[in-house]
């Protein structure tokens, strides 16, 4: 019998020049998200040390970059939208990272798996992307959460179809549709995104992270302690060293250098 996969041998993680990488590295589940997988992805965003960019992929010869949630787990009567669960800790890591987080999308994406990539802050894919969510296929009722995410990513119509047909939408629909940020050959997914993600990585840490913040109190639903945290945030990013570092750069033509404080 096979041993249960472990958190640390499913989920590799890495980080060069402020470039975070987590990649789901478990092909022979198709990366379904289980406890192993979920358990994985949590650490990994939390032993993070001040990324400026986090790119979430999979492998680029998987067929499938998450099959979704382990639909094996739920014969144990395990609701796997549980307010409290692994799946909706792993979407306050990326809600809560306050770097931009990229879902690098080579392969399907199903159930919590599609879920996941519109928690991200960016979607670049290439052709062999797809994009379903799956639940009323095994009678799951989505939480509202979810479901508020979908409708404020994709508008009341399309969640309201994906949900109800639980079909796959193309990458090349979801582009027209503006839920990539680009589409790419697969033969240059890999580069495209380095090069964005470094991009970021050379721009002020504090300004993105507030700006991440704001865009997140005007998509989600405000509260007073929202609106003092991205306010701080904000106030933080004006008064920084990098706020001045960047105006001097730009006065004096050169390249900024930003510390992040």
């Amino acid at each position: 019998m096979n041993a249960p996969a472990r958190a640390k041998d499913v989920v590799v993680a890495s980080m060069e020049d402020g470039v975070a990488t987590v990649r789901m590295n478990h092909p022979a589940k198709r990366n379904a998200l289980g406890t192993a997988m979920l358990t994985g992805l949590i650490e990994a965003f939390r032993g993070l040390k001040s990324p400026r960019v986090v790119i979430l992929r999979a492998g680029l010869t998987d067929t499938v970059w998450s099959a979704g949630f382990d639909i094996t787990a739920m014969a144990d009567g395990q609701d796997p939208l549980a307010e409290d669960g692994l799946l909706h800790r792993l979407f306050a890591c990326v809600r809560d990272c306050p770097a931009p987080v990229i879902a690098m999308l080579h392969g399907s994406a199903w159930g919590g798996a599609c879920d996941l990539a519109l928690r991200c802050d960016m979607l670049i894919a290439d052709p062999s992307a797809s994009l379903a969510f799956t639940p009323a296929r095994i009678g799951l009722p989505y939480d509202i959460d979810g479901l508020a995410n979908a409708v404020r990513r994709l508008g009341v119509n399309l969640a309201m179809e994906m949900f109800a047909t639980g079909a796959a939408i193309t990458a090349d629909r979801a582009y027209r549709l503006g839920l990539l940020n680009h589409l790419v050959p697969a033969e240059g997914l890999e580069t495209f995104t380095t090069a964005m993600a470094r991009q970021i990585a050379c721009n002020a840490p504090l300004a993105i992270a507030a700006v991440k913040a704001q865009l997140r109190l005007l998509t989600d639903a405000p509260s007073a302690e929202l609106r003092a945290q991205a306010a701080r945030m904000r106030d933080a990013a004006l008064t920084s060293r990098d706020y001045r570092e960047g105006v001097a750069a730009f006065l004096e033509r050169r390249a900024p250098r930003f510390s992040g404080d």
